[in-house]
Protein backbone atom coordinates (compact mmCIF):
# COMPACT_ATOMS: atom_id res chain seq x y z
CA UNK A 1 0.00 0.00 0.00
CA UNK A 2 1.12 3.60 -0.83
CA UNK A 3 2.95 5.27 2.29
CA UNK A 4 2.64 8.71 3.50
CA UNK A 5 6.23 9.45 4.84
CA UNK A 6 5.97 12.98 5.68
CA UNK A 7 3.40 15.60 5.95
CA UNK A 8 3.99 19.58 6.56
CA UNK A 9 1.31 22.10 7.56
CA UNK A 10 1.57 25.60 7.00
CA UNK A 11 -1.37 28.25 8.22
CA UNK A 12 -1.40 31.76 7.87
CA UNK A 13 -3.24 34.83 6.90
CA UNK A 14 -3.94 35.67 3.05
CA UNK A 15 -5.99 39.29 3.89
CA UNK A 16 -7.76 40.47 7.11
CA UNK A 17 -10.71 38.54 6.45
CA UNK A 18 -9.21 35.26 5.08
CA UNK A 19 -6.67 32.71 6.16
CA UNK A 20 -4.98 29.39 4.14
CA UNK A 21 -3.91 26.15 5.20
CA UNK A 22 -1.34 24.32 3.16
CA UNK A 23 -0.43 20.96 3.31
CA UNK A 24 2.44 19.83 1.91
CA UNK A 25 2.58 15.38 1.27
CA UNK A 26 4.97 13.06 0.59
CA UNK A 27 3.69 9.80 -0.92
CA UNK A 28 6.02 6.79 -0.92
CA UNK A 29 5.36 3.32 -3.53
CA UNK A 30 6.34 0.13 -3.65
CA UNK A 31 7.76 -1.46 -6.88
CA UNK A 32 4.65 -3.51 -7.80
CA UNK A 33 2.46 -0.49 -6.91
CA UNK A 34 4.76 1.27 -9.77
CA UNK A 35 5.02 -1.29 -12.05
CA UNK A 36 0.79 -1.66 -11.83
CA UNK A 37 0.41 2.04 -12.19
CA UNK A 38 -2.78 2.72 -10.87
CA UNK A 39 -4.30 5.81 -9.13
CA UNK A 40 -4.25 6.79 -5.74
CA UNK A 41 -6.50 9.57 -3.68
CA UNK A 42 -4.50 11.58 -1.64
CA UNK A 43 -6.44 13.78 0.60
CA UNK A 44 -5.42 16.69 3.19
CA UNK A 45 -6.97 17.89 6.39
CA UNK A 46 -6.42 20.26 9.27
CA UNK A 47 -7.43 20.43 12.60
CA UNK A 48 -7.71 22.79 15.14
CA UNK A 49 -6.24 21.77 19.07
CA UNK A 50 -8.03 23.52 22.01
CA UNK A 51 -7.50 20.78 24.70
CA UNK A 52 -6.75 17.42 24.64
CA UNK A 53 -5.73 15.08 21.10
CA UNK A 54 -9.36 13.42 19.61
CA UNK A 55 -9.14 10.45 18.14
CA UNK A 56 -9.19 9.92 14.10
CA UNK A 57 -9.91 7.19 11.99
CA UNK A 58 -9.47 6.85 8.06
CA UNK A 59 -12.80 5.67 6.48
CA UNK A 60 -11.94 3.30 3.35
CA UNK A 61 -13.04 6.58 1.00
CA UNK A 62 -10.06 8.14 2.30
CA UNK A 63 -12.06 10.80 4.59
CA UNK A 64 -11.69 10.87 8.25
CA UNK A 65 -14.04 10.22 11.08
CA UNK A 66 -13.84 12.30 14.43
CA UNK A 67 -14.18 11.36 17.40
CA UNK A 68 -13.79 14.08 19.67
CA UNK A 69 -13.79 13.41 23.79
CA UNK A 70 -12.91 16.09 26.43
CA UNK A 71 -12.99 19.58 25.19
CA UNK A 72 -14.08 19.30 21.55
CA UNK A 73 -11.61 20.47 19.14
CA UNK A 74 -13.03 23.14 16.10
CA UNK A 75 -12.49 20.62 13.53
CA UNK A 76 -11.94 23.45 10.48
CA UNK A 77 -11.96 21.06 7.19
CA UNK A 78 -10.81 19.21 4.42
CA UNK A 79 -8.02 21.35 2.71
CA UNK A 80 -8.18 18.97 -0.28
CA UNK A 81 -7.89 15.87 -2.74
CA UNK A 82 -6.30 15.03 -5.63
CA UNK A 83 -5.68 11.73 -8.10
CA UNK A 84 -2.19 11.14 -8.15
CA UNK A 85 -0.56 7.88 -9.55
CA UNK A 86 3.33 7.30 -9.65
CA UNK A 87 4.21 7.17 -13.57
CA UNK A 88 7.52 5.01 -12.36
CA UNK A 89 8.31 7.32 -9.14
CA UNK A 90 9.14 5.84 -6.18
CA UNK A 91 8.03 8.61 -4.98
CA UNK A 92 6.30 12.32 -5.58
CA UNK A 93 5.37 15.34 -3.16
CA UNK A 94 2.41 17.55 -3.41
CA UNK A 95 0.98 20.68 -2.17
CA UNK A 96 -2.63 21.16 -1.66
CA UNK A 97 -3.92 24.44 -0.23
CA UNK A 98 -7.03 26.42 0.52
CA UNK A 99 -7.95 29.77 1.31
CA UNK A 100 -11.17 30.51 3.63
CA UNK A 101 -12.18 32.13 6.81
CA UNK A 102 -11.07 29.90 9.75
CA UNK A 103 -13.90 31.98 12.14
CA UNK A 104 -13.41 33.59 15.08
CA UNK A 105 -10.66 32.73 16.68
CA UNK A 106 -9.60 33.46 20.41
CA UNK A 107 -6.99 35.62 21.54
CA UNK A 108 -3.48 34.22 21.36
CA UNK A 109 -1.54 31.41 19.42
CA UNK A 110 -4.27 28.13 18.41
CA UNK A 111 -2.70 24.67 17.64
CA UNK A 112 -3.65 23.41 14.44
CA UNK A 113 -2.81 19.73 12.69
CA UNK A 114 -2.63 18.23 9.72
CA UNK A 115 -3.67 14.88 8.37
CA UNK A 116 -3.31 13.29 5.31
CA UNK A 117 -4.51 10.02 3.88
CA UNK A 118 -4.14 7.95 1.19
CA UNK A 119 -6.20 5.10 -0.84
CA UNK A 120 -5.65 3.58 -3.74
CA UNK A 121 -8.72 3.55 -6.64
CA UNK A 122 -9.85 -0.23 -5.69
CA UNK A 123 -12.00 0.17 -2.80
CA UNK A 124 -15.50 -0.40 -1.72
CA UNK A 125 -18.11 1.21 -2.85
CA UNK A 126 -21.63 1.97 -1.53
CA UNK A 127 -24.59 3.35 -3.45
CA UNK A 128 -28.44 3.74 -2.38
CA UNK A 129 -31.55 2.90 -4.31
CA UNK A 130 -34.30 5.63 -4.52
CA UNK A 131 -36.53 4.91 -1.88
CA UNK A 132 -39.94 3.14 -2.55
CA UNK A 133 -43.03 3.20 -0.79
CA UNK A 134 -44.86 -0.63 -0.80
CA UNK A 135 -47.60 -2.19 0.74
CA UNK A 136 -46.51 -5.74 1.42
CA UNK A 137 -49.60 -6.90 3.47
Amino acid sequence: MASITSVRLRVGRVSSATEFAELTIRVNWTARERQENMFYLVSGFVVERDDGRDFFDMLPDGSIHWSSIGNLDDFVGTIGRQWIRPNGSSSRTLVLRRNWDFGNQESGSEEYMGIATVVPEIRGDIKFAPEISANLG
